[in-house]
């Protein structure tokens, strides 16, 4: 898969770009999520680029059976097909267009992190006539993407703000709810 780096946070450049944009989803973000969707027990989840299992490990809290898998691991997101009810997912911001066109299509409910902007590119126009969201969730804080180094004594401060767009099948009318901060 080609990778293009893109800016993620001030002053990450080319030559700063994790490989495949891998940057752990701190936990209080999937369990904002989480408390607002308020998914029965019983739904299998599908998270398709899991990387270290950041995400994996809150959906598991809540009790719900999660296919965890990454591109590092073998399983392309857009090249694999699997049983779920939810895709709940942190996707590669140069191919999300992609993981969008294909999860609306596999799974009722559908929950990705994006950019707080994402929707305010003209390219992506196309793309939300054509797949509203339900919710777009917009994230009251800026999440340190970085929290699992700064936990080791580096420093810095989160810069990117973020929201989650979540698809539910026959719901087309996009809300706009902003999530606050949970305590953990």
């Amino acid at each position: 898969m080609k990778q293009i780096a893109l800016q993620l946070t001030a002053g990450n450049n080319k030559g700063t770009r994790r490989k495949l944009d891998f940057y752990p989803t701190p936990p209080e973000c999937t369990v904002a999520l989480m408390e607002f969707l308020k998914l029965p027990e019983d739904l299998i989840i599908w998270e398709p680029a899991c990387g270290n299992n950041a995400m994996v490990d809150v959906l598991r809290d809540y009790r719900h059976e999660v296919i965890a898998t990454d591109i590092n691991t073998g399983h392309d997101y857009l090249e694999t097909k699997m049983d779920c009810d939810v895709i709940i997912t942190n996707p590669h911001f140069n191919i999300s267009a992609d993981f969008i066109k294909k999860a609306v299509n596999e799974a009722g409910i559908v929950a990705m992190l994006l950019k707080s902007q994402y929707w305010h590119a003209k390219k992506r126009y196309d793309l939300f006539k054509k797949f509203p969201p339900a919710y777009v969730l917009p994230l009251t804080w800026r999440p340190d993407f970085l929290y699992q180094e700064r936990e080791k004594g580096k420093k810095g401060a989160p810069t990117m703000e973020v929201a989650w767009s979540v698809w539910i099948d026959g719901n087309e009318t996009t809300k706009y709810l902003p999530l606050n901060k949970p305590k953990l």
